[in-house]
């Protein structure tokens, strides 16, 4: 019989479940699978750091000869599993964010090279910033002519992670450039979020998603067998009743399309399903008067979204209106943002332990949704009917 991890779980509890009507989703390591994310992640460091159209260090993660064809066997060397279970365990969940931080903490340690062996060069890039392509060609430039033999160096990760140990989320993110600051005694604009670096990562990471990483990148794939997937949302919204939904920070076309090629689109209530194109339009909004808070998670946005699919994005955030208990409503999600996002949108969470990390770590999986509050941490999605499907 399936294991439930019920420590929170009380008669209390069988009540507000009783209480459900609606039922949202996140989908990576929910019911889709994070591997060509994070392999495209992997394919996009790699190629800004090696590729001779940006930093040119041959070898750099000392892969061989040709990296695409070992893609599963090196990418632990450009981001590890472990790493990306750490930021997990912040609440920083973007791919793009996961590749921007990958990308600054090894260009850091590239940079405090130059600048402890070519003190000459490193105060020329200091006082001249280039925008960010610029800026690796000349880095790129210095390096072959010194023919500076630069490898991998995990000692400016250590060091961020020592110096991170209490921030959680965007603050994440969000110190790469003061660490800047600190490690090299230069602020370096273009490590600021969404600047330059971030824009560059993005833009490569959306190229090999779409395209260049054709024949590379696994297809698209649930994280369990994709039939048992589907009659547990056909039984959750047809024999149950419950309304289903999905909040998300893939974009829509990333949602729209795998999930329809799957055959699990039709479950889900079309107007109940957020993405991060949602979250880029909110927070158009609120820029155009003046207010810059950021809306993906764990703000609460994508679930109040999907629960108030015409409601003003103001409205989303007010305390007042994020303080109202919802428990008709449940976020069903496998990371520590999930579990936020749910708990400050008065919702009801549920983890799941599924994802890339797998039976190795999901004690350290449900630990981490514990620590933050979690209602309830079952297997998988495939434990909700036995959890959800009694109730009315």
């Amino acid at each position: 019989m399936p294991t439930l991890l019920l420590s929170n779980f009380n008669l209390h509890s069988c009540y507000m479940y009783q209480q459900l009507t609606t039922l949202i989703f996140d989908l990576d390591g929910v019911i889709t699978s994070e591997k060509k994310y994070w392999n495209t992640a992997r394919l996009t460091v790699w190629d800004l750091i090696t590729s001779d159209s940006y930093l040119g260090l041959k070898n750099y993660f000392d892969e061989g000869e040709d990296f695409l064809s070992k893609l599963t066997l090196v990418g632990e060397k450009v981001i590890s599993s472990q790493f990306v279970y750490e930021l997990k365990r912040r609440a920083v969940n973007s791919n793009w964010d996961l590749t921007f931080f990958v990308m600054s903490l090894h260009l850091l340690g590239i940079l405090n090279g130059v600048k402890a062996n070519y003190p000459e060069a490193w105060s020329s890039i200091f006082k001249n910033p280039l925008p960010i392509k610029e800026e690796l060609a000349r880095l790129r430039s210095l390096l072959q002519k010194n023919k500076y033999n630069s490898t991998i160096n995990d000692a400016p990760i250590a060091r961020f992670w020592e110096e991170t140990q209490l921030l959680t989320g965007t603050d994440v993110v969000e110190y790469v450039s003061l660490f800047s600051e600190k490690m090299l005694g230069a602020k370096l604009s273009y490590l600021q979020p969404k600047a330059d670096l971030w824009q560059l990562c993005y833009h490569n990471f959306q190229e090999w998603y779409e395209t260049k990483g054709n024949g590379v990148l696994p297809d698209e794939d649930t994280i369990l067998d994709l039939e048992s997937i589907r009659l547990v949302l056909q039984d959750l919204r047809d024999r149950y009743n419950y309304t289903l939904g999905i909040a998300t920070g893939r974009p829509r076309n990333e949602v729209l399309q795998p999930l329809s090629q799957l055959g699990l689109l039709e479950y889900f209530d079309q107007k109940r399903i957020v993405t991060y194109d949602e979250v880029l339009a909110g927070e158009a909004i609120l820029s155009r008067s003046g207010n810059s808070q950021k809306l993906g998670k764990p703000h609460p946005f994508v679930v109040l979204k999907a629960l108030y699919p015409d409601e003003n994005v103001g409205v989303f955030c007010s305390q007042e209106f994020q303080s109202l208990e919802r428990k008709y409503a449940a976020y069903i999600g496998d990371a520590t943002s999930d579990v936020v996002a749910a708990k400050q949108a008065g919702c009801l969470s549920i983890g799941v332990l599924t994802g890339v990390f797998g039976d190795k770590m999901a004690d350290k999986q449900q630990t981490m949704l514990k620590d933050v509050g979690c209602d309830v941490i079952l297997n998988s999605v495939l434990e909700l009917p036995m959890l959800l499907g009694n109730n009315p």
